[in-house]
């Protein structure tokens, strides 16, 4: 008799008091809607988002040339985050894209 491979394991899901094990694939499924891209189109220090995740995302933001730029962020709410930039004590203003989840 052949045997089944067995399954790989390396998270679970506790959903209404019940674990239920992922699998790897499902592991690394994002969830739906769990990611939102802003496109900051006008030069500014200061970038205001509204994603609506229903979470503090994490953040990371690249300039036009997609150059990684570490900003200051401040969760204003789940839904809402403002990031300020600075550069040597300095307002740094640019175009870019912030890319949460």
């Amino acid at each position: 008799m052949a045997r089944r491979p067995l399954k790989k394991y390396i998270g679970k899901n506790v959903v209404d008091n019940k674990t239920r094990f992922l699998s790897e694939a499902e592991f690394n499924t994002p969830i739906k809607g769990g990611t939102f891209t802003h496109t900051q189109s006008s030069t500014s220090a200061t970038w205001s988002i509204t994603h609506n995740l229903k979470k503090f995302p994490s953040v990371t933001v690249v300039d036009s040339a997609e150059t990684v730029v570490v900003g200051t962020i401040v969760y204003n709410s789940q839904n809402q985050l403002t990031i300020t930039f600075f550069e040597g004590g300095s307002a740094l203003a640019f175009q870019g894209k912030a890319y949460l989840n």
